[in-house]
């Protein structure tokens, strides 16, 4: 029914199999694109310091070399000439007065400081300054004999923003999750076709054969689900050419019957006997409708009025108290004939297992028909109501013993089914029972024409 058809395309759309693979690629790729580009940070970042480090060293060393053979009165002259603007620089203690270190000492610099001091083993302080596009590290070391400011460039340490890196690694990443969804869809895709043909013949709908696709293993499980759609068609078939000889079959002898006793002298067994095998040649009868019901009729535009009418015309003539209420004329594309034997069927329960008067109504809303049969019974259990669209299941215990076939409402949920309708148990508030029928006005059926 449509109605058990939507929830399980809503649940698909809402946490479906691509929905869950794409959302596990994209937290995979995005995942995967920060450590890369944690990993290439901290190992630029390691890279540097190393090499920063190794470059204080150097410098202290060489100064620290050519300090110890210098006088110390003629150490400010040569330091003077030794510094020059963009090179390491050694300068007094009191040069630092002149300058603004109002700057936060990068990383870099405080593990450098760090370094330095347990080697040192004493502590070193650290400043940083920026000045335009001039970066400096100040350290304060010793040197010789006397505490220094070692001012250390850092222009090509710092290195140069993230932005490229950033850009690139969001590019790779919208590629890698394309490549994915790509992929995802590939292999869900034809998972969707499958779960599209089960719902269908859960249905009652023999579904077309699903093309294989995708990997190697559900290609194989689509190609076993169209053999096993195959063979179910073939039962089917096989079951409708049996039921439906079976039951032409006894029909000839059953009328043979019906004539002789007919025929007969007047014995008080007669009107028995003649009721039996009325009730045994209507349940031929629905056995023949029942294996018809699985094959498609032809389509066309019905008068759901016109047809009730005639429907209800035939059993009021036939003694019983039913009326029908016209509150629309709706017109929809169907089998007329499957349409007429579901209302015969559900005027004909409501006589045999409910009460009278019966009342039949035409209505429509919301590009649905309704047909609703409502009798004075106490109609069907609620936990029994389910069970009642089987084949053959004749409710004994709510219903009684009465020689039905039960196959009745079978025939009524099979047509509503190829119709793409709905079928409802109601308990009206006036009292009694109804079963009411929703049909899609203008909306061609599954059925084949």
């Amino acid at each position: 029914m449509s109605a058990r058809r939507a929830a399980p395309r809503a649940a698909h759309h809402a946490g479906g199999l691509f929905g869950r693979i794409a959302l596990l690629l994209v937290v995979a790729v995005l995942a995967s694109q920060a450590f890369t580009l944690w990993l290439t940070v901290r190992q630029r970042e390691d890279l540097l310091a190393e090499q920063l480090y190794a470059q204080v060293v150097d410098t202290l060393a060489d100064l620290e070399g050519m300090l110890d053979t210098i006088p110390r009165d003629e150490r400010p002259a040569f330091l003077a000439s030794y510094n020059r603007p963009g090179l390491p620089q050694l300068l007094p203690l009191d040069a630092a007065a002149g300058y603004d270190f109002r700057g936060q000492v990068p990383r870099l610099g405080m593990d450098l400081a760090a370094r330095l001091a347990s080697n040192l083993s004493e502590p070193v302080e650290v400043r940083w300054r920026q000045a335009g596009e001039r970066r400096e590290l100040w350290l304060a070391v010793q040197v010789v004999d006397t505490r220094y400011w070692l001012a250390m460039p850092l222009g090509r340490f710092l290195g140069p923003p993230l932005s490229p890196t950033l850009i690139a690694s969001a590019v790779v990443a919208c590629l890698a999750l394309l490549a994915a969804f790509a992929l995802a869809w590939r292999v869900t895709r034809p998972l969707s076709r499958l779960a599209d043909a089960s719902r269908q013949l859960a249905d009652g709908v023999s579904p077309e054969p699903v093309e294989p696709a995708g990997p190697r293993e559900i290609r194989a499980f689509t190609a076993q689900f169209n053999r096993m759609v195959a063979h179910l068609d073939a039962a089917a078939s096989e079951r409708r050419l049996m039921l439906a000889g079976l039951s032409h079959d006894l029909r000839t002898p059953l009328t043979r019957l019906k004539l002789a006793l007919e025929m007969q002298p007047d014995n008080p067994d007669r009107p028995d006997m003649l009721d039996d095998i009325d009730e045994l040649s209507r349940i031929v009868n629905q056995f023949i409708d029942f294996a018809r019901s699985e094959e498609g009729g032809r389509m066309e535009w019905v008068s759901l009025a016109e047809l009730a009418d005639s429907v209800v015309g035939r059993f009021a003539r036939a003694g019983l108290d039913v009326r029908l209420s016209r509150e629309a004329e709706p017109e929809l594309l169907a089998d007329a004939l499957a349409l007429e034997r579901l209302l015969s069927n559900l005027i004909d329960n409501a006589r045999r297992y409910g009460a009278t008067p019966i009342t039949v109504t035409l209505a429509e809303g919301a590009g649905m028909a309704e047909l609703t049969v409502h009798d004075c019974g106490r109609g069907i259990a609620p936990a029994a109501r389910q069970a009642a669209l089987a084949p053959f299941e004749r409710l004994a215990p709510q219903r009684g013993h009465d020689g039905g076939s039960g196959l009745g409402l079978a025939i009524v949920s099979r047509v509503v089914q190829q119709h793409g309708g709905l079928l409802l148990f109601l308990d009206p508030p006036q009292g009694g029972f109804a079963i009411r029928v929703r049909l899609p006005l203008g909306r061609a059926s599954s059925l084949p024409a």
